[in-house]
């Protein structure tokens, strides 16, 4: 799937500035079903990216008319500037990495890396050798060349992998839930390798995952879908801090929601009252909207106790305090039934009990106004 390159950074040769990747109103339908509909988004050179979202969304469909797996029922799909919808997937500069890893437990670690290599003949031995020892180098396993598959860990065997999709010099890598079979503490690790090794290689990587802190995480850039559209593309701080639907605040982490209607600078919410809304984003007066609160961004004190710096004040009964390690999240139900979660860092240190009547409050400007 490669072109012969060298895995040096520096090397490599000058190219144009197109994005890596160009998709114009990609849409792909199986039967009258739509899979991913008029999706219109540039991935730049030397970028990790990430296509984020829940099953079913259309993330891996996208993926697939990228690598040439499958072709576009509409629009188009352009590599480093150059219409692709007709070139197959073998002729494509790019190559994948699966969660399966699919490495050879017959052939050492030096032969799987150097699988592809050898399979186009394109380099003499010595060069070959040269481009193993560089790839595992890259991936931190000098040395293990002579190992077989089976001797190593599953971190190991992931790195494995990652060299033998990057010894060719693809200009583009496609991540398919990379970090899937692994542990949450490799998971983890990993995360923080596979970002190092791509800013080493600077290779565009392009990301598949429904992993939503490794996408915040290893991204320079997200895209999140749902129903087969992209719903936001941009930084992960963005994606978190300014979510541009009531589905990507809620996807992203976690999210309070208050829904009412749209009076003019305030949304009224039957049963709470009005509160002060930040900026509505084209929402028109009259309009349905959701006010979403990060938990973190949610004081909580006891009865009756002021709470400065708050332009909204709720009163309400603690139900459950979650002590989660390094932070310890509050459970409450608000006087009308509303349920609302407050999270503080650390252990938990208000004195407060469940069953205790609380109040809760944030910063309008802590607070975000979103569409259905």
């Amino acid at each position: 799937m490669t072109t012969t390159k060298t895995l040096s950074k520096a090397a490599a040769p000058d190219r144009d500035t197109a994005p890596a990747v160009r998709l114009t109103g990609v849409g792909k339908t199986f039967g009258t079903t739509p899979a991913v509909q008029d999706v219109t988004l540039d991935i730049r050179r030397n970028e990790f990216f990430s296509i984020l979202g829940p099953s079913g969304c259309g993330k891996t469909t996208l993926m697939r008319m990228i690598t040439g797996f499958e072709t576009p029922t509409e629009g188009t799909v352009e590599l480093g500037g150059v219409p692709a919808n007709s070139v197959p997937a073998h002729k494509r500069d790019l190559n994948m990495l699966f969660q399966s890893y699919a490495l050879f437990p017959h052939l050492s670690v030096a032969d799987n890396v150097a699988f592809e290599l050898k399979v186009r003949k394109s380099r003499p031995k010595a060069e070959i050798a040269e481009a193993v020892r560089e790839a595992l180098a890259l991936v931190r396993l000098q040395g293990y060349g002579d190992r077989s598959i089976a001797q190593l860990s599953g971190g190991q065997r992931q790195r494995v992998a990652i060299a033998r999709a990057l010894i060719g010099g693809p200009s583009l890598l496609l991540l398919d839930e990379p970090l899937g079979a692994l542990d949450q503490k490799l998971r983890a690790e990993m995360q923080l390798e596979l970002k190092k090794i791509q800013r080493e290689v600077g290779v565009t990587f392009v990301t598949v995952t429904h992993d939503q802190e490794e996408a915040l995480t290893m991204s320079d850039r997200i895209a999140v879908m749902d129903g087969g559209r992209v719903l936001q593309v941009d930084s992960p701080e963005a994606i978190y801090e300014r979510p541009a639907t009531r589905f990507v605040a809620d996807f992203i982490g976690t999210s309070n929601f208050l829904t009412g209607t749209l009076d003019g600078t305030f949304l009224d919410v039957p049963g709470l009252g009005r509160f002060a809304a930040p900026d509505g984003h084209g929402l028109t007066h009259g309009s349905t909207a959701h006010l979403a609160v990060r938990p973190e961004n949610v004081r909580l004190a006891a009865a009756d106790t002021g709470l400065p710096g708050c332009g909204t004040v709720l009163d309400g009964t603690l139900q459950q305090i979650v002590y989660m390690g390094n932070a310890t999240r509050y459970h409450l139900t608000l006087t009308d039934g509303t349920e609302l979660i407050a999270e503080s860092r650390g252990a938990d240190r208000s004195g407060l009990a469940a069953g205790a009547p609380v109040r809760a409050g944030w910063d309008p400007e802590r607070s975000r106004l979103l569409p259905e």
